[in-house]
């Protein structure tokens, strides 16, 4: 609305009440912070606020407060502060809450004006007060230290006021003010508390309730701040009861502040906080979860998890097959992922503290894998994965769940879905194959292992599925042992040849770990069945390979590692872990190492953090003298400057790894293998399964048995760490469930400036507003205008003098060459006329032929316009392109738009096999998706032709025809192309044969054929609308005519090539011009007119087109310069 802003201006200067109102209504409506006319308003303003009409003065400051800038602030903030003891506490208010918004834009301002904003604390009216109270209130948000010394006041008023909001607001501000001074807590929490036990406002009550739980209130009121905080969360319940939903939700909102503080007292009102969960808001359901998840503990976790499950998956049927993989009708995903996260990091925090029952929670795990539409699978793998681990007890029911798992066929389907959890079975996987003496089955599971659809399963499934094989049959192998006969021999051989035929799935997997696993496996079922088929010795004898077979896998039993195992190996005795092991090599040792060595004398220090503290030792070290290293140095720097494959650096790299090559194979250090403690070590194993249990059984939960965290030999805990289990020992909940913060789409940058103000230091006596330089009156300003323009006109003439002076003197001498060259002239002027008049002669008797056969032609083209029309308008606009062509295809395309209503081309192919005794096999297109062109799908008008995206087979000298629909999302130019690749194979060839295709897309083919225009329409269209026709353009083209074609029939075939190339349809034809016009699909207009000349003097005979353009479209009107510019006649 920039066109109306001064009519504002006017509309606002008005003297009429309602006229001003709505100017200043309109402004604050339309105008920006870059509307140049704002300062025209400057005086406008000032004179408002100077009415002695109070409605005049509120109608400015509201105005003002909606279109203030920096310059408006600056000029109207001294009459802004003079009008705060105005008479009226109307205006006083209204005055307060403007400079606000003068603040923001102004921040020195505030400086300034300060100690008149502190003085209405204390104005007589109390409207004054609290609007006061609110600027200062938003001040002190960004920077509340400026504000301390009203502490007195805001005290005072918060004693004696009982102006609800305006308490609202002095509480806020204290809340800001206590962490800068920790002594206003004792102060205010007498008030505080009163108010907390005597108000009936609900706003008044949450914001005592939450500035005491937030300010440090509670801690400072030391043995009566459990009372407090008892008081409060007793009224945050009357919050929670209440059917008002903002009050619940401000309600869950403190209390997830009192938890940190005092979980107990919030545990005490679990039963409302449950029933929250089940609210139909969103914002509430998720406030009370960060409740439920801080007051969790032993005894309340399975029915809060039994509560949160029914979030997850439908009530009505909860078996895994009928809920797998379902929508969900109560919740969306990310709801469901959520309740998920905080389910698994209830049970899983502080080192599952509070878990008694883990068989409970290996099935709460499962039953989540087979939640409906999320897909969580990566953080419940490592949930089942570190429970199996930790805790010894769970593992025989974990290994029965996940055997449930590998043996669903329902869930493997599930493999290739966006949100499936089939992730989860390379834990099932391991923990069957870790603990594998508590399978049931081995046979079967090792069957579901070796199951088809494992073949689709992702990549790091796949790796875990095929080691997991080989330590089952392992421990398989170990059972057989015992029971070793003829027919077990050949059962097994049948199962292992079964085995390895089927390992051929992994072996031709596209992954190359999982090809390696795979290919080492099946060598070792090959190894065995050659060492079971082929005995050396007697026939009944167990191979030796099957005895050794279960020591690769079972010699050590894996439990947890404690988290400082590392650091607590202690150093054996006798090792000096500063020394040198072995010499070093002269060549590897670094200059910069050596260097430091000498330097710093190679002092090193280490000292023990173990509990037992031994004696500090150093050891200085000199490996050669000064002057041999230098040598050394010198040496091999020399060696490596020569040295081509040496790259030299001027900086080491100390933090990368070198490879440091070692002759001799004695060193490398050798391990020798207790057999008979590694023997003993199986047959705890095979001693440790377990018989079977039926399944009508039931079991009651058990003691969970914990691994114990391996530690280093000889590793003492130190006196830290003794504190540090102790303190955990006796802390219940020292993790809070925190999510991923998001911005705040309230954040306001607009204040940054007052951070910079300073307000503890008083006044300068140069800190003054700035004077406004004032305004010239309407009669000063004429003077003024008058006198420049007197002095402008004078030094005008001054100048038109001078010129005229010097051009006098340039015309004398002028004049004297002149008078001298005169008779020549006159003799040359006489011949030139006899010759002109001859010329002359001989061109009207050339024009006059020239007009005859111009009127000719012209009748000619008239009576051949309509023929032209109907023809333009019945033929398709159809063009054949051929694309591709050599020796084994070719490939040609015809182009046309499928309708006029939307910009979709068809593109129609047609491929020929150019072999005469060879056949393509395979051949295909394929075009890629780009911004200007998408590849759509095939209407049902042309169902009865191939797509062009399919396969074809070519026999020998066979042609194939296909279709193409694509969507063109841009506006036409000239150079969009339909771009594609053509893939065939060659029978008896193995290569394969691909070639890019480039269709160009010619900008005809988006002019609407079918839209006829009159020129009396024409010529009120271009009179009407001629200024939308912004962009012109020119182009001239030469076109020889045939020896044996006559003019007529040439200028005929010149106007349908040029309405054929371009589109644009014939208007009128006028004497030596036609009028052209074109309309696009995107509703593009373009007018031309074509001037047409003949030459003919030259042989053969030239038609010169001169094309004036001019659309309404820049890209469409440059596509037809372009097309037209490269015209030429078909012959």
């Amino acid at each position: 609305m920039s066109w109306a802003s001064f009519h504002m201006v006017e509309v606002m200067s008005s003297a009429k009440f309602l006229h001003k109102r709505t100017g200043y209504l309109a402004a604050a409506l339309s105008f920006q912070q870059d509307t140049d006319i704002l300062m025209l308003t400057t005086n406008l303003m000032k004179k408002d606020l100077a009415s002695p009409s109070s409605v005049d003065i509120a109608i400015a400051l509201n105005g003002l407060s909606q279109i203030v800038t920096p310059d408006l602030a600056r000029d109207l903030s001294p009459d802004l502060v003079s009008m705060l003891n105005h008479s009226r506490p109307y205006i006083r208010k209204k005055v307060v809450l403007a400079l606000y918004k003068v603040f923001l834009k102004y921040p020195e301002a505030l400086r300034l004006s300060f100690p008149r904003l502190k003085e209405k604390l204390e104005d007589p009216d109390q409207s004054v007060v609290s609007a006061a109270v609110s600027v200062i209130c938003e001040l002190s948000r960004k920077n509340p230290k400026n504000y301390l010394s009203l502490a007195p006041q805001l005290f005072k008023l918060l004693t004696t006021s009982t102006n609800n909001w305006m308490l609202i607001k002095i509480i806020k501000l204290f809340a800001a003010l206590t962490p800068l001074e920790p002594r206003l807590i004792k102060k205010l929490l007498p008030p505080l508390t009163n108010l907390i036990q005597t108000t009936p406002a609900m706003s008044l009550l949450y914001e005592c309730i939450y500035t005491v739980i937030t300010g440090g209130f509670l801690e400072a009121a030391g043995e009566s701040g459990h009372a407090l905080a008892a008081t409060c969360t007793n009224k945050l319940r009357k919050f929670l009861e209440d059917p008002d939903q903002n009050l619940k939700y401000v309600g869950l909102l403190a209390m997830g502040k009192l938890l940190i503080t005092h979980p107990k007292l919030v545990s005490e009102h679990k039963d409302i906080i449950l029933e929250c969960i089940d609210d139909e808001d969103m914002s509430i359901r998720l406030r009370s979860l960060d409740l439920v998840v801080g007051m969790v503990s032993r005894k309340n976790i399975i029915d809060i998890v039994n509560r949160l499950m029914g979030h997850i998956m439908p009530k009505t049927d909860t078996s895994p097959e009928a809920s797998l993989h379902a929508p969900s009708t109560i919740f969306d995903a990310v709801y469901r992922i959520d309740i998920i996260n905080r389910i698994i990091f209830m049970c899983s925090q502080n080192h599952y503290y509070h878990l008694n029952d883990f068989e409970w929670y290996i099935s709460i795990l499962v039953d989540i894998i087979y939640a409906s539409g999320v897909n969580v699978g990566d953080i419940v793998t490592n949930q089942l994965m570190d429970v199996s681990v930790r805790v010894k007890s769970v593992r025989e029911y974990a290994v029965k769940q996940m055997f449930n798992l590998l043996e669903d066929k329902q869930f493997l389907e599930t493999a290739n879905k966006r949100d499936s959890n089939i992730a989860v079975l390379s834990a099932a996987a391991w923990i069957c194959g870790e603990y594998c003496n508590y399978l049931e089955n081995i046979p079967s599971t090792l069957e579901c292992l070796l199951l088809p659809q494992t073949a689709k399963l992702p990549v790091k499934v796949q790796k875990i599925y095929v080691h997991t094989i080989i330590k089952i049959y392992a421990y398989w192998t170990s059972e057989l042992i015992t029971q070793w006969n003829d027919e077990l021999q050949r059962e097994f051989t049948k199962v292992t040849e079964v085995m390895r035929d089927k390992m051929d799935m992994f072996t031709h997997s596209t992954d190359l770990e999982v090809q390696e696993r795979a290919y080492n496996v099946k060598s070792i079922f090959n190894i065995i069945l050659d060492a079971v088929t082929h005995p050396t010795k007697d026939f009944n004898e167990i191979p030796s390979i099957l005895e050794s077979l279960p020591e690769l896998f079972f010699i050590y039993e894996l439990n947890p590692v404690a988290p400082r195992a590392q650091s607590k190996v202690p150093v054996p005795e006798g090792l000096d872990l500063d020394s040198w092991i072995n010499a070093p090599l002269p060549d590897l040792v670094l200059d910069s190492d050596s260097d430091n060595s000498i330097s710093d004398s190679a002092v090193y220090k280490k000292s023990s953090k173990h509990g037992k503290k031994k004696k500090s030792r150093s050891k200085v070290y000199s490996s050669e003298d000064e002057e041999d290293k230098e040598k050394r140095r010198l040496a091999r720097k020399e060696l490596h400057k020569n040295d081509p494959y040496y790259i030299m650096s001027d900086k080491h790299d100390r933090g990368k790894s070198r490879l440091i090559e070692f002759d001799d194979v004695d060193s490398i250090p050798v391990v020798e293998l207790d057999v008979e403690e590694i023997n003993s070590r199986v047959d705890k194993l095979k001693r440790g399964k377990k018989p079977k249990r039926s399944k009508k059984e039931k079991r009651e939960p058990k003691i969970p048995v914990y691994a114990e965290e391996e530690m280093p030999e000889n590793a003492e805990e130190s006196e830290e760490e003794k504190v540090v289990i102790k303190s955990k020992a006796t802390k219940k909940n020292d993790s809070v469930y925190v999510k991923r913060s998001t911005r705040d789409i309230f954040e306001n940058n607009e204040d940054t400036g007052l951070d910079n103000v300073d307000l503890s230091t008083p006044l300068g006596a140069d800190e003054k507003f700035q004077q406004v330089q004032a305004y010239l009156s309407p009669e000063e300003l004429r003077m003024k205008e008058e006198a420049k323009y007197i002095r402008d006109r004078k030094e005008m003439r001054e100048l038109k003098k001078k010129n005229k002076e010097a051009s006098v003197q340039k015309s004398k001498k002028s004049s004297k060459q002149e008078s001298a060259d005169k008779p020549v002239e006159k003799r040359k002027k006489k011949k030139e006329a006899k010759k002109s008049k001859t010329k002359k002669e001989s061109a009207i008797d050339a024009s006059a032929d020239t007009v005859e056969e111009n009127v000719a032609l012209d009748t000619t083209l008239n009576n051949h316009i309509d023929t032209l029309k109907a023809e333009q308008e019945n033929t398709p606009a159809d063009q054949v392109i051929d694309v591709l062509d050599n020796k084994d295809l070719t490939i040609s395309v015809s182009l046309s738009l499928e309708s006029f209503e939307a910009p979709v081309i068809t593109a129609s192919f047609h491929i020929k096999n150019k072999h005469a005794d060879q056949m393509l096999p395979t051949l295909h297109l394929e075009f890629p998706q780009s911004f200007d062109i998408q590849l759509t799908e095939t209407g049902n008008d042309i169902t009865h032709v191939a797509s062009a995206t399919e396969t074809f087979e070519l026999q020998a000298n066979e042609e194939v025809e296909c279709v193409g629909r694509f969507n063109i999302s841009s506006r036409s130019r000239h150079d969009l192309h339909i771009r594609g690749e053509v893939y065939f194979d060659i029978e008896g060839s193995s290569a394969l044969n691909q070639y890019t295709i480039e269709i160009p897309i010619p900008v005809a083919i988006f002019l609407d054929r079918r839209y006829a225009i009159d020129p009396s329409t024409f010529g009120n269209l271009l009179s009407e609308h001629g200024d939308e026709f912004e962009y012109h353009d020119n182009v001239s083209v030469e076109i020889p005519i045939p020896a044996d074609a006559s003019i007529e029939k040439a200028l005929i075939n010149v106007l349908e090539a040029v309405t054929k190339t371009s589109g644009l349809s014939v208007v009128e034809v006028v004497p030596g011009a036609a009028s052209l016009y074109g309309k696009s699909i995107q509703n593009v207009q373009i007018a031309g007119l074509l001037k047409y000349t003949l030459s003919m003097d030259t042989e053969p005979k030239i038609v010169t087109l001169s094309v004036d353009l001019k659309s309404t479209e820049e890209d469409l009107l440059s596509a037809l310069t372009i097309t037209l510019a490269a015209l030429k006649l078909e012959s």
